[in-house]
């Protein structure tokens, strides 16, 4: 399916990165991982979003630049774009958050849409609003990292466990710690048993630097990453969700979407922010690294 026309719902974010000693500011979210990595694969985008003023107004010029549909983006006159304070101990990440822009409303024409990827990072939309999309027929691929998520007295990010059943639902892409969280345990086989029991048709784990785990249908694949020196992991996953949406729209073909979703998101923590997904090079690259992952990949 050559143009993929997808929707990418969720909060558009300003993000204060502590990483190795440095800091930096950058656009973040789903909305904008996703969103470029599947303009780079050729997919006709929309982010539908809500930001304050204060959102740099040259994020946005980069997101009209790479052909990103805007018009969907509500500019608040009065109240803050989502902004989280993000810094990595090691392998671990702690987040807080600073500011939230407001409640997103899932109402769209989706009929229009091939696949619409719900992107929350700070509760913008609720699990009866995905139902009721899903039940007007909609095909949704939900990252549920926002609605699982509780902040404390000092703004700190805590996650929370949430049911996640939800009939109906396409395409589930959840992050290890994420699903250790659901399923209450930190065992590999038994959050794997718990995700087959949410119903998504398709499941991805993303494992960080062990790579991935699709579940589909009776079939379970171990996709492997690319190696690299990760310089920031912001937006792996959101990237390999985005890759992952795009290729599975246009070839029907698991392992090779999730073989793109690998490569994609090896590319993005080789450097700094988005920036690696504006490359004009990047989706020759892609599909090499991809060559070779699929050659890696491992049907349990």
């Amino acid at each position: 399916m050559p143009g993929a026309r997808i929707a990418i719902i969720g909060h558009l974010s300003i993000d204060e990165i502590a990483i190795e000693g440095e800091r930096y500011e950058n656009m973040g979210g789903v909305a904008c991982y996703a969103a470029l990595a599947a303009r780079a694969l050729g997919a006709d985008v929309k982010i539908i979003s809500r930001i304050g003023e204060d959102f740099p107004k040259s994020y946005l010029e980069t997101l009209r630049r790479a052909g990103v549909d805007l018009s969907d983006v509500q500019v608040m006159a009065q109240g803050r774009t989502t902004r989280f304070e993000i810094s990595y101990l090691g392998d671990k990440r702690v987040m807080r958050l600073l500011s939230r822009a407001g409640d997103i409303e899932l109402k769209l024409h989706h009929e229009d849409l091939d696949g619409i990827y719900l992107g929350p990072i700070a509760w913008e939309f609720d699990l009866d609003s995905i139902r009721r999309l899903i039940e007007e027929g909609a095909r949704l691929l939900l990252d549920p990292q926002g609605l699982m998520r509780t902040i404390d007295a000092s703004g700190f990010i805590r996650l929370r466990r949430l049911d996640l059943r939800i009939p109906g639902l396409w395409i589930l892409r959840i992050s290890r710690e994420e699903a250790e969280i659901l399923a209450n345990s930190s065992k590999l086989a038994e959050v794997i048993d718990y995700l087959g029991t949410l119903g998504a048709e398709v499941t991805i784990l993303t494992l960080g630097g062990e790579g991935a785990l699709i579940l589909h249908s009776s079939r379970i694949i171990r996709v492997p990453c690319y190696p690299v020196k990760v310089v920031d992991p912001t937006g792996a996953g959101d990237v390999f969700g985005g890759a992952f949406l795009v290729e599975f729209l246009r070839s029907q073909d698991l392992e090779w979407a999730a073989a793109i979703g690998s490569a994609m998101a090896s590319l993005v923590v080789e450097s700094k922010g988005f920036h690696p997904l504006l490359s004009p090079n990047i989706v020759e690259e892609a599909r090499r690294r991809a060559r070779m992952i699929r050659e890696s990949i491992k049907r349990l």
